[in-house]
């Protein structure tokens, strides 16, 4: 087994465990694209108000542990509402990012953008 499948294995095995977290609660009802959409944005949110006020020249080594440690938890509540959301909504992740990536390559093409920050419509 290659690596890949084994870390798709892996994603799979945490998607349903965050499933069946959700499930046992039964919160479903709750988890509506709409509500889970909004759920994720608020973790994003929390995640960004962690940096809030620096100059941004400090890098992440630079923060103190328990900064680090709720770095770490708000990218846990992230990525788990992101999960949940696929499964709600049927979207695979990784094909989605597969297909993402190819169209973000043909948008901005390295030759083009390399070392530039503008949006693909400013080029």
């Amino acid at each position: 087994m290659t690596s890949r499948n084994t870390q798709a294995d892996q994603l799979a095995e945490l998607r349903q465990k965050i499933d069946q977290f959700s499930e046992i609660r039964d919160w479903g009802k709750y988890h509506t694209p709409k509500n889970l959409s909004m759920a994720l944005s608020v973790e994003a949110s929390e995640l960004m108000e962690i940096f809030q006020w620096q100059d941004g020249a400090e890098g992440f080594a630079a923060l103190a542990d328990s900064k680090k440690e709720a770095v770490a938890h708000e990218v846990a509540d992230v990525f788990i509402y992101l999960m949940r959301f696929c499964s709600v909504t049927g979207i695979d992740p990784l094909q989605a990012v597969e297909a993402k990536l190819k169209l973000n390559d043909a948008k901005y093409p390295a030759s083009v953008v390399k070392g530039k920050s503008e949006k693909y419509s400013d080029y």
